[in-house]
């Protein structure tokens, strides 16, 4: 398989998968890291009592706890908050190495909803809904000297204003910025950069980073198991192979002085040979490689750009053979009849006993007759 250091091989349907630029894939490594510091602040941080951390923030907004009188109260509404991309990411990050077509389906999809939701909700009073937790509601009430309540006043963002502040000890407001568009959870959403509460950015931004990573996906594979149905036809299909087997038939170097092709040393240089593949051959090298159809939705997402033939994956005498009919011939770079002993059913391109002495010659007249070298034929005379 092509040499990676960075990152282990996955297992898929028998073969070895590596998806992406050998490291973890980008998307995949940049949601964790996310995720886990979006776990790592807690409600000291964000100001706020009875929430956990900010991922959990994000999770709880617009699920099952939209106030009456909102803008968002609406049982069409719960559940369309941040919450609708976590649980489905969280759900195929944390239990599967490979990403299948459908997943890359759903990361670019949920990243042009994501887009949709940011700033809605600014204006404040408005009747759409309002998806950015930067714009969440609070009222800051005043009372006459009577007691009696007057209208308080709309802020957005987080409820620990400065008034709010002077009201209770041991309170601090929080920053001008959160009450302005910029609070811990839109940070941690729609920050374009890395900020106190979005790392390496926000979400939105990681996932948009993956609409891009996603189209030019790399897919490299060794093949230890070939599909059934699958034989030397399918893998002759991609043109490095056969331009690899018609080496094959011209180097003396797999080949004996009689002809005999020398299975171990092909075996050997076919194991430590990457073949890359066209664009075009994207077709056959998905059915060798046991990932799916382009268009299936559990296929294997990306573009196959090269793959390793495994010798228990390899029909390497069949591929010999189709190299030298394609070559016209049945004769070894040396000029002898071609042939091997490695399999009952493979070529063997030497005369029999009939045909090279006739049918008066002795023995079974089936035999091959074993090709000798001219200096040995010198020696016996």
């Amino acid at each position: 398989m092509p040499e990676d250091k960075k990152k282990n091989p996955s297992n898929h349907n028998g073969n070895k998968v590596i998806q992406g630029d050998g490291d973890e894939f980008k998307f995949v490594k940049d949601y964790k890291t996310w995720r886990t510091h979006c776990q790592g602040i807690g409600s000291g941080a964000l100001q706020v009592k009875h929430i956990p951390n900010l991922y959990v923030m994000l999770k709880n907004h617009m699920k099952g706890n939209i106030r009456a009188g909102s803008r968002n109260n609406s049982p069409s509404l719960d559940g369309q908050g941040a919450i609708q991309f976590l649980d489905v990411i969280d759900s195929f990050i944390d239990s599967a190495d490979l990403f299948t077509n459908s997943q890359a389906f759903l990361i670019k999809s949920m990243a042009k909803t994501l887009a949709a939701m940011e700033d809605t909700g600014k204006d404040a009073g408005g009747r759409t809904p309002a998806f950015d937790p930067a714009f969440i509601l609070f009222t800051e009430g005043r009372r006459a000297g009577t007691g009696q309540r007057r209208k308080g006043k709309v802020v957005q963002g987080h409820y620990a204003t400065e008034e709010y502040a002077k009201k209770y000890d041991g309170v601090s407001a929080v920053p001008a910025d959160w009450l302005a568009g910029n609070n811990p959870p839109h940070q941690a959403l729609f920050s374009k950069t890395k900020s106190e509460f979005a790392n390496p950015k926000g979400l939105l931004y990681i996932m948009q980073d993956a609409m891009e990573l996603l189209d030019d996906l790399e897919v490299k594979v060794e093949v230890d198991r070939i599909p059934e149905g699958v034989d030397a036809v399918d893998i002759d299909e991609i043109n490095s192979v056969e331009k690899f087997f018609g080496e094959v038939i011209k180097n003396t170097a797999y080949w004996s002085n009689g002809g005999k092709l020398l299975v171990n040393k092909v075996r050997a240089q076919l194991q430590s040979t990457d073949f890359l593949v066209k664009p075009n051959e994207q077709g056959p090298i998905r059915e060798i490689t046991n990932l799916g159809k382009k268009e299936e939705k559990d296929a294997i997402a990306g573009t196959v750009t090269s793959f390793r033939l495994t010798a228990t994956a390899t029909p390497i005498i069949t591929l010999v053979d189709r190299a030298l009919k394609r070559a016209n011939t049945n004769k070894a770079p040396n000029g002898y009849r071609a042939w091997q002993n490695t399999t009952k059913r493979g070529f063997d391109y030497r005369k029999t006993r009939r045909e090279k002495f006739g049918e008066e010659a002795q023995g079974n007249l089936d035999n091959k007759v074993i090709s000798k070298m001219w200096q040995q034929l010198l020696w016996r005379n």
